[in-house]
């Protein structure tokens, strides 16, 4: 986990820095709290969730590739994102024949907002 200034720094929902947009993603439910779900934006591999825990990513403005992968599958989403923007991707477990698989949404800012307050921040793999 993120140490607990950085999960109180996020919870502000500070806009992004001059030129970037932010992204964040997370994980809200219980169902396969046994698994955690792995997360990239591109080729740039974010780290695992596992349930109600999120990611704050600053990035440059783009499209993103927002994937996940658990279980027994994966599934992803194209996501653009403009300077100054913030944007809300959920990341769900749902079920599968043997284990649960995972699928990429995104959300709107107050469903996104109330996730995140009710999570906790993860720390992302540098």
């Amino acid at each position: 986990m993120a140490p607990t200034d950085l999960d109180a720094q996020g919870k502000r929902f500070q806009p992004p820095p001059p030129e970037k947009a932010s992204f964040y993603v997370y994980r809200e439910s219980v169902f396969g709290a046994a698994y955690s779900v792995n997360v990239t934006m591109g080729q740039r591999a974010l780290g695992a969730l596992a349930a109600d825990t999120w990611f704050l990513v600053d990035v440059e403005p783009s499209q993103y590739d927002m994937r996940c992968s658990a279980g027994e599958g994966s599934d992803s989403k194209i996501v653009g994102i403009a300077a100054g923007e913030t944007r809300y991707v959920e990341v769900a477990m749902r079920m599968g024949v043997m284990q649960p698989r995972c699928a990429v949404f995104e959300v709107n800012v107050e469903q996104g907002q109330k996730a995140v307050m009710g999570g906790k921040r993860a720390q992302e793999i540098r």
